[in-house]
């Protein structure tokens, strides 16, 4: 395996570079092919070495974009990231494509559009998965019919959205209205006037026991 701490310069650049192609374009076999071609823990540990020994000042770049898009390479890859978004309390948008699919590419500029808004930025998490090359995804999620968008929070499904049509209409919409909500300074204040209450409420009943 190929050690990380031995990667070249010019590996780094190619895996960054390639990660990022596979981030907007992702439908060309041979970018794919030659990005899987570094051993997996090297692909998921690797950018961060990169970023910070090989190409200083590159990771503040990319983090401008505000967002990018993840490829899950086999269905426990995914079951991973689902399993960490449980923590996290992130929405998972999955986006289900096929090559040669008229609708899946007028909808996919506003897939890639979504996952580099800053709105979304660590509240929401963009996922793109290839019907044709990963089955058990598909049928472990029942999909018959593409484009289709699935929407996730703790690892369970919320809704979807088959078609490209109806996406392009309410994609954005979905996104905005399952996206986990930050409470308002308002909620937040009579929370903790909740919270001060209850502790002086609690102050007084001791002090009436003591008694």
């Amino acid at each position: 395996m190929t050690s990380l701490t031995k990667l070249s310069q010019a590996s780094c650049l190619k895996l960054l570079l390639l990660s990022y192609l596979l981030s907007t374009i992702g439908t060309v076999h041979g970018w794919r092919k030659q990005y899987h071609s570094f051993p997996r823990k090297t692909r998921a540990a690797a950018t961060n070495l990169c970023l910070d020994q090989q190409a200083p000042g590159l990771s503040s770049l990319l983090q401008l974009r505000g967002g990018e898009i993840q490829y899950p390479t086999s269905i426990i890859h995914l079951d991973d990231i689902l399993e960490e978004t449980k923590a996290t309390g992130q929405l998972v948008v999955i986006y289900l494509y096929s090559d040669n699919c008229a609708p899946c590419e007028r909808v996919a500029p506003l897939f890639q559009e979504l996952a580099e808004s800053e709105e979304f930025q660590d509240k929401v998490l963009f996922l793109k998965v290839h019907v044709e090359e990963h089955h058990l995804i598909v049928n472990q999620y029942g999909v018959t019919g593409w484009p289709t968008f699935l929407f996730l929070k703790e690892g369970k499904v919320q809704t979807e959205i088959v078609g490209g049509k109806l996406a392009e209409a309410t994609l954005y919409d979905w996104v905005k209205l399952l996206m986990p909500k930050e409470e308002t300074t308002t909620q937040q204040q009579e929370s903790q006037s909740q919270s001060n209450d209850n502790d002086n409420d609690s102050a007084v009943e001791e002090e009436q026991k003591q008694e």
